[in-house]
């Protein structure tokens, strides 16, 4: 029974004396400025030297990749929108569904092109400016992500063509 007692007032009185140690508090715009502003700045300011490259056209092989990726996607909700407005029982299938719904809107479409290509141009971007030299295998996987999303546009661009309507 000593034992316990012994036990149960340890256990009841170690919070107690670790509650009387005082740390210096920090104040919290440093916390929030190292946790949120300086990765939201790194991400600014990578998005705006994505658009300005695309813009003037700089890297050539990314901008073709980027531009062939926005005609798909374009060419995607097209033949998409096209089919649903002319049939009542189609609706969406596959991811998108998750994203847009299964009977969407023109915006719906235009709101996730935007998000998907944008996250993905910025990244190909980001690999692409800051590859190791040195590594050969960077200079093929900077473009998979907007690869592989450009063939999955064509195809159900295909599909829906296929459809026809």
């Amino acid at each position: 029974m000593k034992y316990i007692c012994w036990l149960a007032a340890a256990v009841l009185f170690s919070p107690m004396a670790h509650a009387q140690e005082a740390e210096k508090a920090q104040p919290t715009g440093t916390i929030l400025r190292t946790t949120l502003v300086k990765p939201l700045v790194g991400v600014a300011g990578q998005v705006a030297a994505t658009a300005r490259d695309l813009a003037t056209f700089r890297d050539p092989q990314w901008s073709i990749l980027t531009l062939g990726q926005i005609g798909a996607a374009s060419a995607d909700a097209y033949t998409s929108m096209s089919n649903l407005h002319h049939c009542s029982y189609c609706s969406e299938t596959g991811v998108s569904r998750m994203l847009v719904g299964s009977r969407p809107d023109a915006h719906k479409y235009v709101t996730a092109g935007i998000f998907e290509i944008g996250i993905e141009a910025v990244t190909a971007h980001y690999f692409r400016n800051r590859r190791p030299a040195q590594k050969w295998y960077w200079r093929v996987l900077w473009n998979v992500p907007q690869s592989l999303s450009l063939y999955e546009h064509v195809q159900a661009t295909r599909h829906n063509a296929a459809l026809g309507l």
